[in-house]
């Protein structure tokens, strides 16, 4: 099919047309949209982005499979996920209220293409604030069937809610919605999938949130409370099977003492990193210092920095442990986020920071 013939082509994803021509239209684009100039000329016929999209819900499944998987190669783009969000469905708001009432469709057919292009549209920093006004009166049924793992009754394991999440975290509102909304903490439903092994794509997206909350010092009191007990889920991915003396295994929270021989570290690169960026946006302030000593985060830093191999994630620990063992009057800061550092002292931390190191193998 010549790629001049895209006023032929809208004739043929009509839903009245033949089911056979749809077909063949489909299969075509869906080829197209596999690259970056194949959706820079699909975006530049508004009326053949305006057909795939009313057809994520035709009736033939085949061919809302495509159109949706179109949704996702075209969102992958920044200026697809724009362009995307111009579009008006019909019944509909715009492109994310229909994208969220097929995630909260428990028997819709790949729903899981849904959740990908809601995760690629998010990203889009410029748009956010304007994406939250179509998610927040959908947030609480979002997340809940999130947590339910066999939500979706055809197949969709709906994981890629989790990045979408991490993506939203990066708003100021998402995070008052995460960690105040009322009678159920959304937050507190969310971290047990820290430690999901079954998905990467949860775990990761998990703990994306969570780092995306300790970016905010707002939040700190709240995820340093015992109450939420974040220091579980967080420092599990990155403990191994060591033994430790009798009077630092005291210090670990509870249920990360003594663990089974056969425990291994989390193996995604990543990941790790996002935790160890984590525990160092929570030393920010003096509570959250004080309370990561006092939950031994020390000792397993200690042991986990034997363990790595990953220069990034080295420094990410170092960063961790430089503060930890410092005592308060030599942090010199109740809130370390509101202290500038001049160049002079970073250059000097560095290298301290590397001899102390060298030291503690």
């Amino acid at each position: 099919m010549a790629l001049d013939s895209f006023d032929e082509l809208i004739e043929f994803l009509k839903p009245e047309s033949r089911i056979d021509l749809r077909h063949i239209s489909m299969d075509y684009l869906v080829s197209l949209s596999g690259t970056e100039d194949g959706v820079n000329k699909m975006l530049e016929h508004e009326r053949i982005t305006q057909a795939v999209i009313e057809l994520t819900d035709d009736r033939i499944k085949e061919i809302a499979k495509h159109a949706l998987l179109m949704l996702v190669n075209i969102s992958a783009y920044t200026r697809g996920a724009t362009e995307l969000l111009k579009y008006k469905p019909l019944r509909y708001k715009n492109i994310i209220d229909l994208l969220i009432s097929y995630v909260l469709n428990p028997n819709k057919t790949d729903a899981d293409a849904a959740c990908m292009t809601l995760s690629n549209i998010t990203r889009l920093e410029d748009e956010l604030e304007v994406c939250l006004n179509t998610f927040i009166p959908h947030l609480n049924d979002i997340m809940n069937a999130f947590v339910n793992t066999e939500f979706n009754k055809t197949g969709s394991n709906l994981h890629y809610l989790a990045p979408m999440f991490s993506n939203l975290a990066c708003s100021h509102r998402i995070r008052k919605w995460l960690c105040e909304e009322n009678p159920h903490v959304p937050l507190i439903k969310l971290i047990p999938f820290c430690n999901y092994d079954v998905s990467n794509i949860r775990k990761g997206g998990a703990i994306g949130t969570i780092r995306n909350i300790s970016f905010d010092t707002d939040y700190h009191e709240f995820l340093v409370s015992p109450d939420l007990d974040l220091l579980t889920y967080i420092l599990y991915p990155l403990m191994g099977n060591e033994d430790y003396p009798d009077d630092e295994m005291e210090t670990l929270p509870v249920t990360l003492q003594y663990l089974p021989k056969e425990k291994r570290r989390e193996p995604d690169i990543d990941i790790r990193i996002l935790i160890l960026e984590t525990l160092n946006k929570l030393c920010a302030q003096r509570r959250g210092r004080q309370y990561l000593r006092e939950n031994g985060v020390y000792y397993i830093m200690r042991e986990y920095h034997k363990w790595e191999k990953d220069p990034k994630a080295l420094i990410a620990c170092e960063n961790v442990v430089d503060i930890l063992i410092q005592k308060e009057d030599e942090v010199g800061a109740e809130d370390l986020s509101t202290v500038e550092v001049p160049e002079e002292l970073r250059e000097r931390f560095n290298k301290t920071n590397s001899d102390f190191m060298m030291n503690l193998q």
